[in-house]
């Protein structure tokens, strides 16, 4: 199966219940979960300056760029995905019903991971179902090798 294909099959008609923002952002589907190091909207910057400038404390926060991102995150929150789009660099987008569109792009400076599908959100070194480690490149179905502290994976 492709990976378009995979994910289509993962995605297409589901929704997330819950969703997390910190290092990186988690997206907690009915039996596995969606995380990326970066997630953008065409809408964020929209929403952030008038969350910012309807609420002052919103001006000092340490991260504002999170604002938009989470808003639109939370705007999905139970909406289907209707659409998936791959593209050659391994960026994703996913439409909702809402009329929401999501990019996932794999252009992050500085992380080991783009994206990844993971039955409970562990690191996808651990193991994933698929993944974007690098720009182009999907992989799927990675064991967990169980890697211990020295960095050998276990025999």
């Amino acid at each position: 199966m492709q990976a378009t294909e995979q994910l289509q099959a993962l995605l297409l008609g589901k929704f997330y219940g819950s969703f997390s923002v910190a290092t990186a952002f988690g997206l907690d589907f009915d039996g596995f979960e969606f995380a990326a190091q970066d997630v953008q909207s065409p809408d964020e910057e929209f929403i952030k300056s008038s969350f910012v400038n309807s609420y002052a404390p919103a001006a000092n926060t340490a991260t504002p760029e999170l604002m938009g991102k989470s808003a639109i995150l939370a705007a999905c929150l139970g909406a289907a995905v209707s659409g998936v789009q791959v593209y050659p660099d391994a960026s994703i987008i996913l439409q909702f019903a809402n009329g929401v569109q999501l990019k996932f792009p794999t252009d992050t400076p500085v992380v080991d991971w783009h994206w990844a599908i993971t039955e409970d959100g562990r690191d996808p070194y651990l193991g994933c179902i698929i993944a974007c480690f690098a720009p182009g490149e999907i992989q799927g179905s990675t064991a967990n090798n169980s890697f211990k502290a020295d960095g050998f994976a276990a025999a």
